[in-house]
């Protein structure tokens, strides 16, 4: 009889302390999620929730490391938004963004119509640079506003007036290029014919500052890199913004390709601190 006794008096002290364990480790656990809650909700920084297509003006700012925009870079071909890195004078350092890039291959021959003498020619060369211009200005006039500045970013894609200068978003030669003869420099995307795999031929281009060259059998382009590394201890404004544009977005399978301009675009701004 004694043995039933005590028998039960260890089962109920293992009962007890099983009960123990469980609730010890479900207050532990709690206390866990209650501690990432509190940080997530000061640190305005570090933490926020992801926007809904209709929110993004309203996502707060936040101050971020270089780090932090590298892996928004790499993903934006395949995620269709673009990417737009501004110095601390509100200037343009580099562009991501594949319905800007659709333009390049060709946009010193469309500065060019801008001035040609058949109206059919001047009239579709205007179209193409205003549909440019329409774009890229919401995203300059935001850093603009955030400045203080008056910079058209135009300037940095290619006029008229500087189609030549070095600090172009997108630049590159052909291969017949030689310093005696000018009209051969071209503003460039090489990589926009497969977005997949020469993005990141391109991305690294800008990280090192190195050149990135693709060959197409009877030619070659140089793309020059903007050698981005030399930031890579500044600290960024991130801004959210969601602009609207004319067209279609072309669906293939379960990607969206934008080939030449959609209804809504995503746009990430950083702006050097």
């Amino acid at each position: 009889m004694e043995n039933a006794v005590d028998a039960l008096k260890i089962g109920f002290a293992l009962l007890i302390f099983a009960i123990a364990i469980t609730l010890t480790f479900s207050v532990v656990g709690q206390a866990r999620v209650t501690a990432d809650v509190v940080f997530a909700s000061t640190d305005k920084t570090a933490f926020y929730e992801y926007a809904t297509e209709n929110d993004y003006n309203a996502l707060p700012d936040r101050i971020v490391s270089f780090e932090t925009i590298l892996p928004t870079i790499h993903r934006y071909a395949k995620e269709q938004y673009a990417v737009t890195i501004f110095n601390t004078e509100g200037v343009p350092i580099v562009r991501y963004d594949l319905y800007t890039e659709g333009f390049m291959a060709n946009w010193n021959e469309t500065i060019k119509n801008l001035n040609s003498g058949n109206e059919t020619i001047k009239g579709n060369a205007k179209k193409t640079y205003d549909e440019v211009e329409a774009r890229l200005s919401q995203v300059q006039s935001v850093v603009n506003k955030e400045l203080g500045k008056n910079i058209n970013i135009m300037d940095y894609i290619g006029t008229t007036a500087t189609i030549y200068n070095q600090n172009l978003l997108y630049r590159g030669t052909t291969s017949n290029y030689n310093a005696s003869n000018r009209t051969n420099i071209t503003v460039v995307a090489p990589w926009v014919g497969e977005p997949d795999t020469d993005t990141v031929k391109r991305i690294q281009a800008d990280m090192s500052g190195e050149n990135y060259e693709k060959d197409y059998g009877t030619y070659k382009i140089t793309y020059y890199g903007k050698n981005l590394k030399q930031h890579k201890n500044k600290q960024f404004k991130e801004k959210f913004i969601e602009i609207a544009t004319s067209g279609e977005t072309i669906t293939d399978g379960n990607d969206s390709i934008e080939t030449i301009k959609g209804n809504k675009k995503l746009e990430i701004i950083y702006i050097m601190q």
